[in-house]
């Protein structure tokens, strides 16, 4: 009684060692959405397309002379509510890195400098484009005039046709000579007519604001159609993608424990049920003053019901240690993975020296599962299947729900454990007894049917065994050998698991043709030893 309390009490303690490691990786992984990030980087492109196609409408504007300004302004809600979205996404992550903080006000701001230049770009354009409209026609009007001379004809023609050249290819020298020209002009309409005066005086205000706004103006323009949102784009949905993977990563790493820590439970509440095992190897005796021949009967009756008892708690321990190596060779590979992975995670929050915790943690239990796996005794000696048959049919009741038929065979022995072997045959005619027991049978087949047929050549011995049960479908084959792998609510998911492992301990192999409703075959090759 005290070492039931005591192993119950050490699984308690075990228990809340593992629930809390595994609520402090839950809250890990809450913090840890990679959500947000997926988010942002889909606003960041969306800005970045939207950007582009404004530089482009802003071209498109400034070769065109009768194009409006609306295109360009309706850009300027869109490209709000895109930064918006952007910012209140990253608003929403936890914990963000102080660079990436910095990247995205940088970014921000980026967007507003455009909007910027994009309101300058279109107060410049429209002054220009309207001297550039009106220049040919005030000088038309001078050349024109009754009252103007042919001199001064002649050079507001030239004037205005070296300015067209000028708008085309504006050099500083044919600035300041142009501005002489025009300041001379302008000095020249005050010795003239009125009317001639103020024609001149119009052509000289539209020359002076094509020489000194043009060149401003298309520094603006480049300026406004720039590259900048693009790059910046490009530089922050790298560092956002970057940080992403590492997210995704951690994710992976604090669900992996999880994983891990939750196959524990499952261990050590195995080993709890394992220590609780009754004794059954204990004498049992008499009471006092029974009659001797009572006494022999009591007696033959214990050892029998012992000895059964005996090998039926063989076979369960050994499949529970099978399971705890098994579970242990999981737990210890997801150890080594969140070791060898702990240095990329950031320094500065801590989380490297937790996982690393975790990890050591973890393989500390796996050397436990394996330690305590390995740690049971086995006879080896030749074997012929042939003699597993019998006691695996009376062990599992195979009889009892189908009609059982065995073919045997002449084939060679191998070197093996005869507990091993047979519970390895065990646990596959016990998911054929299930399989005939789900399916059910009526009056015209009161039974399912069950064969069991041996083959062998000189160098390995084969198991094939048939039912017509229920069969399973491609999801449960796939997962069929996982530990604690059920499509049964009843059902604790080791017995193929325990298949598999005896299989490949002894170099063989095991296959599987199910469907469902169409029965199962399954086949054990394993490899013999060839008669001396």
């Amino acid at each position: 009684m005290a070492i039931t309390s005591k192993s119950i009490l050490v699984g308690v303690v075990f228990s809340v060692a593992i629930l809390a490691a595994s609520g402090a990786l839950y809250a890990m992984v809450q913090q840890n959405d990679p959500a947000p990030y997926s988010r942002s980087i889909a606003h960041v492109r969306e800005i970045q397309q939207l950007a582009a196609e404004w530089s482009v409408e802003t071209a498109r504007v400034r070769s065109d002379p009768l194009a409006d300004y609306d295109a360009l302004v309706a850009f300027i809600p869109q490209m709000d509510a895109l930064k918006s979205d952007l910012l209140d996404t990253i608003r929403g992550i936890a914990d963000i890195p102080d660079r990436l903080a910095n990247d995205v006000s940088a970014y921000t701001s980026a967007i507003d400098a455009k909007e910027e230049r994009i309101e300058r770009f279109k107060t410049a354009n429209s002054v220009v484009r309207n001297s550039t409209r009106y220049l040919p026609l005030a000088a038309a009007n001078i050349v024109q005039d009754a009252e103007s001379d042919t001199d001064l004809a002649r050079e507001v023609g030239t004037t205005a046709n070296e300015i067209n050249d000028f708008l085309a290819a504006p050099t500083d020298a044919a600035k300041g000579r142009l501005t002489a020209v025009v300041e001379r002009l302008g000095q020249r309409a005050e010795r003239l007519p009125n009317r001639l005066a103020n024609a001149l005086t119009n052509f000289t205000s539209h020359a002076r604001v094509l020489l000194d706004r043009q060149g401003p103006t298309d520094e603006i323009f480049e300026q406004a159609t720039s590259n900048d949102i693009s790059n910046s784009s490009v530089r922050l949905i790298t560092d956002l993608g970057t940080e992403l993977s590492r997210v995704e990563q951690r994710g992976d790493w604090f669900m992996n424990g999880i994983l891990g820590a939750a196959a524990a439970l499952l261990v050590v509440w195995i080993v709890v049920a394992v220590a609780r095992r009754p004794d059954v190897s204990k004498v049992v005796h008499a009471p006092a003053g029974a009659r001797r021949g009572a006494v022999a009967v009591t007696a033959a009756q214990v050892a029998s019901v012992s000895e059964r008892e005996a090998a039926a708690s063989e076979k369960m321990l050994m499949s529970q240690r099978i399971l705890s190596e098994t579970i242990g060779q999981r737990i210890a590979a997801a150890s080594n993975g969140l070791a060898e992975s702990a240095d990329a995670l950031p320094v500065e929050n801590g989380a490297a020296d937790e996982v690393r915790r975790h990890a050591q943690e973890i393989g500390e239990l796996a050397e436990r599962l394996s330690s305590v796996s390995n740690k049971h005794d086995l006879s080896y000696d030749l074997l012929d299947i042939n003699d597993c048959i019998p006691e695996i049919i009376e062990a599992t009741g195979a009889e009892a729900v189908a009609t059982v038929t065995t073919e045997s065979a002449d084939i060679p022995e191998v070197f093996a454990s005869k507990t091993e072997i047979c519970l390895m045959l065990e646990k596959i005619l016990e998911n054929s007894v299930q399989a005939i027991q789900e399916k059910g049978f009526g009056d015209d087949n009161p039974k399912g049917e069950i064969r069991i047929t041996m083959v062998g050549d000189d160098d390995k011995a084969t198991v094939t065994v048939f039912d017509n049960g229920s069969g399973m479908g491609a999801d449960v084959r796939a997962r069929m050998f996982e530990p604690f792998y059920t499509s049964k609510d009843d059902r604790d998911g080791v017995g193929l698991t325990t298949t598999r492992h005896l299989v490949e301990k002894y170099g063989g192999t095991v296959s599987v043709s199910s469907h469902l409703g169409g029965g199962t075959v399954t086949r054990i090759e394993l490899p013999g030893m060839v008669a001396r």
